[in-house]
């Protein structure tokens, strides 16, 4: 386990990986070259929704799909702050992969073992955070190109209610509209997955099953 360092951030401390949090890390050792006493926890002003950043850091980035408001303007502010304090969000990854790593979350079927093989839910969630992310920060070459992709990625999101909750479903969706300009037939897809949590519980929605009509793109030829 990685060393942590306590940091009081507006008023209230926290245990923080530093290693992970490159803008803290440069702080606490400023600090430490400065004379700070022993034992104090050095004082740094206020951060926004730096208690729920700290969190997503040790526990996935899921966290903030659970923790944050459904409004996509505190989404703006949580991806800059995040970038301010130079956390490593995509690690490298860029909008193939994270789509990549989002399929993962699906179950397989292991034909030799006669098994299903669980999907891993947590990358995909994660995953599913660095799309929004991507959305809101990212530099495209060309959004007009990107947006295939973005949509495929976006839909992917929506349309599988057993990996990914209403929030992030929700939050996706809004981010990408907002950063492309959908087709009629784009936003006609989207538009059959609603956002609603409909009859289906939040808390249950890990046992729920989903099928996705296939849409023309790279990633889409085996959804289910």
């Amino acid at each position: 386990m990685a060393p942590t360092a306590k940091v009081c951030i507006g008023g209230a401390e926290y245990e923080v990986d530093a290693e992970k949090i490159p803008y803290l890390a440069s702080f606490l050792k400023f600090q430490k070259r400065s004379g700070q006493a022993d034992g104090a926890a050095p004082e740094h002003g206020e951060i926004p929704h730096f208690g729920i950043i700290n969190i997503g850091v040790k526990d996935g980035f899921r966290q903030f799909f659970r923790r944050m408001p459904t409004q996509l303007s505190e989404y703006h502010t949580l991806c800059e702050t995040l970038e301010f304090l130079a956390i490593d969000t995509l690690g490298g990854r860029d909008m193939k992969k994270i789509l990549t790593d989002m399929r993962k979350g699906k179950e397989d079927y292991d034909p030799q073992e006669r098994c299903t093989i669980p999907g891993n839910k947590s990358l995909a969630r994660d995953s599913a955070f660095r799309l929004l992310y991507i959305f809101l920060l990212g530099e495209f070459a060309s959004d007009a190109l990107d947006s295939n992709m973005a949509y495929n990625a976006t839909l992917f999101v929506v349309s599988h209610r057993a990996i990914f909750k209403y929030k992030a479903r929700n939050m996706v969706r809004e981010a990408f509209e907002e950063r492309f300009r959908a087709s009629a037939k784009q936003q006609a897809g989207l538009d059959k997955w609603p956002l609603s949590r409909g009859s289906i519980d939040e808390s249950q929605e890990d046992d729920a099953t989903t099928e996705v009509e296939e849409y023309g793109g790279d990633f889409d030829s085996d959804w289910s």
